[in-house]
């Protein structure tokens, strides 16, 4: 799984898998979501929008939603503590 969040763009990129053949294209599931698919027309990697409003799984796969959540949770887990003044 490959995991990146841009913030300057507010966006995570997701791969979950590796693309089989490549990557086909991509299609918008709403306007916070992106599945992007590959050649065998398999959803291999979520770009997820505006992350900083939270993050809506319904209507991606369990098993998708549950890597993305892992990996998120171990990022959270390397922040450095906080203090908020």
């Amino acid at each position: 799984m490959h995991f990146t969040y841009d913030s300057q763009a507010d966006a995570i990129y997701a791969a979950i898998r590796e693309a089989k053949g490549g990557e086909r294209g991509c299609r918008q599931l709403d306007e916070q979501r992106i599945a992007c698919i590959d050649h065998e027309g398999n959803v291999f990697a979520y770009e997820l929008l505006f992350v900083s409003r939270g993050i809506s799984f319904e209507g991606i796969d369990p098993q998708d939603a549950a890597l993305i959540r892992e990996a998120i949770g171990t990022a959270i887990k390397s922040f450095e503590p906080l203090t908020v003044a």
